[in-house]
């Protein structure tokens, strides 16, 4: 970490004794900035170039889709022929975020917490980018993502692939109002194994993204195949 990094994250913890924490929920998040997820999207072009892959691949598989943590709707408003015909749902924790989606799509969105859902629903393919590094419960929300995953599921962190991380580890961000999440594959794997998944069923990998910062280039990808 670096002296500019370092100084940050001490101020942040000055100010977490001082006045609190904030409220989770970045502001970002809030203000449905289409142009800040295009430049996400986009600047990870190799993982989202597999997933398409992937996506084009089980598409005769598959009739509903359930995006977690859809933003801006990248994927249904740019990338919409890819659910022509297909039952597609998009859920996101920013109210203003949906309504842009549901301004500009025809499909479905939901807005709301999802790691607080009482999941009834499955689909038949549950896919989720960059959402999991910044839950405030990681097990709870691959928990979610398991029960609404009636058959596939792509799932992807964005901050790093750490193969030998015993424990998830989450760093609060006062000024994002957020975590920034390094995911542990040894607990993803104890939380596949207590919602019913054999080790057959799942796939646990890294993935270049395409960014041009080293440390954020190669990213997790988790992708379940349920032996139904």
């Amino acid at each position: 970490m670096d002296t500019k990094a370092i100084s940050k994250t001490m101020i942040n913890r000055i100010k977490q004794k001082v006045f609190g924490k904030s409220l989770y929920g970045n502001q970002d998040w809030k203000k449905a900035n289409n142009k800040w997820y295009e430049g996400i999207h986009d600047s990870n072009y190799l993982l989202h170039e597999n997933f398409i892959k992937y996506f084009n691949k089980i598409r005769p598989m598959i009739n509903s889709v359930l995006e977690v943590g859809c933003g801006t709707g990248i994927y249904p408003i740019r990338h919409k022929e890819m659910f022509k015909e297909l039952n597609y749902c998009g859920i996101d924790f920013s109210k203003t975020n949906i309504e842009y989606c549901k301004n500009n799509s025809e499909f479905d969105f939901i807005d709301g917490d999802f790691i607080k859902m009482d999941v009834k629903s499955q689909f038949d393919l549950v896919f989720s980018h960059a959402v999991i590094d910044h839950v405030y419960d990681i097990d709870s929300f691959m928990t979610n993502l398991i029960k609404s995953c009636k058959k596939f599921a792509y799932i992807n962190s964005y901050r790093g692939y750490f193969p030998n991380l015993e424990k998830h580890e989450m760093n609060w961000q006062d000024d994002d109002n957020c975590y920034y999440n390094n995911i542990s594959i040894k607990q993803i794997k104890n939380v596949l194994y207590k919602n019913g998944l054999t080790e057959k069923e799942f796939k646990i990998r890294e993935q270049k993204s395409g960014q041009e910062e080293e440390n954020v280039n190669m990213q997790l990808v988790i992708e379940i195949e349920r032996d139904l």
